[in-house]
């Protein structure tokens, strides 16, 4: 990076290897430390500055090296805005090699960043134990450093802890002893070269499974005592996905050992630190008994995810956060190439595009998106691009490379780049060189535009026939959600492919310009697809007679699953944005009344949660209510209550999916067979956990304060995490006021870990009158939320100013714009500005379309 980055350290110091000793107090959430990093001085200079947050630091010394003369720092400054000290020593120090001696002391905070405290069960009994999480910019919460990703070096840590935890950090342990008092200090193997934030440690007592992969590298799961059995699912996973990648990279695992941790209080879902990857214990607990499909399949995915990162990210690391796609797009590509290796039978390629490619689409539609290729600077800028747009946008891009290259040069160039950066740093600008390289294409020419660049096109496409053919006329512009015109007149290089229904392959092309004209043989009323399998990162913008043609295709089902996805999703961003009237994308989902595809449902389940809150204050909302239920009644017919012996993955989300989506829409025999299971659940413990979501949030919605006691029952006897989750999301369902009050009063109580709060208020934040609620309760405990969350937890603040996007009338608008704007905070900005623009898009879609929607649903 060029030195144009105020909060980047000086270069003329650099750290080669740090020896790091911690000594955790449970008992008084405390630690102590010491460490001896190991430096070059490229330059005469008589201070030395690096990163510390929240540290105390009792003594610093430099030991020059040959000659071993020590000195002492005289002063030791701290600058809260760049989260550094700096070091000031009585004479200058010479070129050459020397070592820091620091001695330091902090807090086993409760934030979950940095060195936190951790909370678990051993029986009835609480009990503390400390973990870790460094990525972005906490490495300098646990020890001073230089804590940059392209500052690498070598670690060798020992802790020393309380005799019956155990504890756990990146490398395979050296040696044991006993350190008195019924402690012991752990020595650990030194680190290959790797940056700060891939380091970790954990101390608790644990329990463990076993195994290893293909290659012989051993793999354990911890948990906490009793639940171990419950990791043996992601274990069997992590041996098929460790040994998979290191034959699809060519690249052979790069650490001697692979642990697997589950943690009670954890932020994020995952963190892929090198050696000790750790979780939350929904993204790598799976009860045999009580836990869903849908839980099953995160699982594989969580762990796919973070193992893909061993290589990309890991091994391989970008110079700086501005390329975090490098980490997260690639993870977020390669997981579910993995997870579709061990589970063809799940159909992820097909999830994938509505979960990531339609996600992605949906963020990037923004004003207040931002390039893949992003500029940061400050910590609190680089917590706020761990988005949409860095981890599914990331993944698309990667996605279209390979379409474009093909697999086989897709993951030679791969090779070659990890290869050639391994254990060091890389830019995008390498990536497109190493591709370009083994397949000979213009990589960077087409894709700069994809990563550099916010936001993406719309193709308006023009129809005629001339000379027995039909010709296309197609432009290019950047579609935005409020279908304003781009000032910037971005345009992209884009590789366009075209399906006719009755032809075997697609015809390519690459739309250079703005305008690109296509031939084509089209037989009669033939349906033609632009951008088959959404394959490129684009919309399309059809004349009527095209939509006629496709809305055809789509009823006989003729155009293919994924097409089917993509072109419902088109529809309906095409509507709000003032493409097309909504009633016209509302005909065209009544084509899809004899869908079967799960992920196809996804989306017009989201469809009619638009819509259904979009006109939750119009007169024509209980008709709404009627059209969505009547879609959904006979797929719910269909599917019924009970596994039939074909159904496989896909099917059983589906059938979830059918319940809970009839019965919110008012069905009152799904209501009431619901509130039956609830019943028989609380006598006999017995419910298919597939169905204990739909089961839950169906009482809910139609409950009261008895069957919220209900609820707490279960979650208060459960110590299954995801059974308390589905509780959690269940609850802020409920349609008395006085009852989501009080849901919301629990979700700060202390029987809800801080990771979890954000979850009852989004899923309150689902329907107006919780939504209301939800919002009242931000604002009236704003400090205590920006007191929990601000600057640590990987968005679970800007998760909770989220809840606002759904407002879409005038008052609500102006009520968010007016707090928002009072309550700035370093590293929500992006996260204010989307939902406010979501809010005015909501408002603006209403007012256009409301007569239209009125007169479609009469």
């Amino acid at each position: 990076m060029p030195q144009t980055n105020p909060f980047l350290l000086p270069t003329h110091i650099e750290p080669t290897h740090y020896e790091i000793e911690l000594r955790p107090q449970i008992k008084s959430f405390t630690f102590s430390g010491s460490e001896t990093i190991s430096i070059n001085i490229h330059r005469a200079t008589s201070t030395v500055e690096l990163h510390s947050l929240d540290l105390q630091i009792e003594t610093a010394e430099i030991l020059l090296l040959p000659e071993e003369t020590t000195l002492k720092a005289r002063k030791i400054r701290s600058n809260a805005r760049r989260e550094t000290i700096t070091l000031e020593f009585p004479k200058r120090l010479r070129k050459g090699a020397a070592e820091l001696l620091l001695k330091f002391s902090g807090e086993l905070n409760d934030k979950m960043q940095g060195f936190y405290r951790t909370s678990y069960k051993v029986g009835n009994q609480k009990h503390w134990g400390a973990a870790t999480q460094f990525e972005a910019t906490d490495a300098r919460r646990a020890f001073p450093c230089w804590d940059e990703p392209a500052v690498k070096a070598t670690f060798k840590v020992a802790l020393t802890v309380p005799g019956n935890m155990t504890v756990l950090s990146n490398m395979p342990e050296q040696s044991e002893t006993d350190a008195g008092r019924g402690w012991r200090r752990i020595q650990y193997d030194t680190t290959p070269r790797m940056s700060t934030y891939l380091l970790a440690f954990v101390v608790a007592e644990l329990e463990c499974i076993e195994g290893r992969d293909a290659n012989r590298v051993p793999i354990r799961v911890w948990t906490s005592p009793g639940k171990k059995e419950q990791g043996q699912f992601a274990l069997e996973q992590a041996i098929h996905t460790l040994a998979y990648f290191a034959s699809w990279f060519g690249i052979p695992y790069a650490f001697p050992k692979l642990d697997m941790v589950a943690l009670p209080d954890f932020a994020s879902g995952a963190m892929e630190n090198w050696g000790l990857v750790t979780y939350r214990e929904t993204a790598l607990l799976v009860d045999p008994v009580n836990s869903a499909p849908s839980a099953r399949q995160r699982v594989a995915e969580v762990v796919d995810h973070e193992l893909a990162h061993q290589w990309f990210g890991n091994y391989t690391t970008m110079n700086w956060w501005t390329d975090l796609w490098l980490n997260e797009g690639f993870a977020s590509y390669m997981g579910p190439k993995a997870t579709d290796q061990s589970h063809p039978a799940w159909e992820i390629w097909t999830q994938y595009v509505y979960m990531d490619y339609l996600a992605a689409l949906h963020e990037d539609s923004l004003k207040n998106t931002h390039p893949v290729e992003v500029p940061v600077k400050n910590p609190s800028e680089i917590r706020e691009v761990f988005d949409a747009i860095s981890y599914s946008k990331g993944s698309v891009v990667n996605r279209m490379v390979e379409h474009y290259l093909g697999e086989e040069d897709f993951r030679k160039g791969l090779n070659h780049y990890l290869t050639r950066f391994a254990y060091g740093n890389a830019s995008t600008v390498d990536l497109w060189q190493a591709l370009e390289e083994v397949s000979g294409k213009p990589i960077k020419k087409m894709m700069v535009g994809y990563t550099r660049q916010p936001g993406y096109p719309v193709l308006t496409v023009k129809s005629k026939m001339k000379k027995g053919k039909m010709q296309l006329d197609l432009e290019q512009s950047r579609f935005l959600v409020d279908g304003s015109r781009d000032r910037k007149k971005l345009k992209w290089q884009i590789p366009v492919g075209v399906q006719v229904g009755h032809q075997a392959e697609p015809v390519y092309s690459t739309m250079t310009g703005s305008k690109l004209r296509i031939s084509l043989d089209v037989e009669n009323d033939t349906w033609v697809k632009i951008n088959p399998g959404q394959s490129g990162f684009y919309r399309v913008a059809y004349p009527e007679d095209l939509w006629d043609r496709l809305v055809s295709g789509i009823r006989d089902q003729q155009v293919p699953i994924i097409d089917r996805l993509g072109l419902l999703d088109d529809a309906f961003a095409l509507a709000r944005a003032g493409y097309w009237k909504t009633s016209s994308a509302m005909r065209m989902l009544e084509a899809y009344r004899s869908e079967q595809d799960y992920s196809v449902w996804l989306a017009i389940a989201g469809v009619w949660a638009t819509q259904n809150n979009q006109l939750a204050r119009e007169k024509c909302h209980p008709k709404v209510i009627a059209a969505a239920r009547e879609m959904f009644a006979p797929l719910g017919s269909e599917m019924g209550w009970e596994k039939r012996p074909q159904d496989g993955h896909p099917q059983m989300l589906l059938r979830a999916l059918a319940i809970r989506h009839l019965g919110g829409y008012g069905d009152p025999e799904t209501i009431d067979e619901a509130r039956n299971r609830l019943k028989h659940f609380l006598k006999k413990g017995e419910l298919d956990p597939n169905l204990r979501m739909g089961v839950f949030t169906l009482v809910a919605e139609n409950g009261d304060a008895q069957d919220w006691e209900d609820l707490k029952k279960i979650y208060r006897k459960t110590d299954l995490q995801e059974e308390r989750t589905r509780v959690l999301r269940a609850a802020g369902h409920f349609h008395d006021k006085a009852v989501i009050q009080e849901v919301l009063e629990f979700a700060l109580s202390e029987q809800v870990r801080f990771q979890d709060t954000w979850i009852v208020l989004a899923s309150a934040g689902t329907h107006p009158l919780g939504r209301t609620l939800a919002w009242r309760f931000l604002k009236k405990n704003w400090k205590t939320f920006l007191e929990r969350y601000h600057g640590g937890g990987l968005n679970l603040l800007t998760r909770l100013i989220s809840i606002s996007s759904g407002f879409a009338t005038r008052a609500e608008m102006q009520d968010a714009e007016k707090f928002l704007r009072a309550h700035r905070a370093p590293g929500i900005e992006r996260a204010v500005n989307k939902s406010l623009e979501r809010i005015r898009s909501n408002v603006r879609w209403v007012e256009r379309d409301r007569k239209d929607l009125q007169q479609y649903f009469s």
